[in-house]
């Protein structure tokens, strides 16, 4: 199921957020953002779906399937406001 999440400027408090906002549109992952036994959780649930598309069933593959489908279904709207200096001062720090 594809989703999308929309944040605005006004919602990011910290700019730090934004670090975590860049590294899943870079690469689909935040590291540390899970607990080891959260990605149990995540690849147990996923195996059905990975066997049947031929993915090995070993943690670091079913973590692997994980990511692509968040890749391919998770999709991010960023809403800057172009007025002021914040959005400039944000598209620099994170291009």
């Amino acid at each position: 199921q594809q989703v999308a999440f929309l944040l605005t400027d006004a919602q990011i408090v910290d700019d730090k957020w934004l670090v975590y906002i860049n590294d899943t549109l870079s690469s689909g992952y935040v590291p540390d953002l899970f607990a080891p036994e959260d990605i149990e959780g995540i690849c147990g649930g996923l195996r059905s779906a990975a066997k049947a598309e031929g993915i090995p069933d070993d943690p670091t593959s079913l973590f692997n399937f994980f990511i692509n489908r968040v890749r391919k279904n998770l999709h991010i709207v960023l809403c800057f406001s172009p007025v002021g200096d914040v959005m400039r001062q944000r598209c620099r720090k994170f291009p």
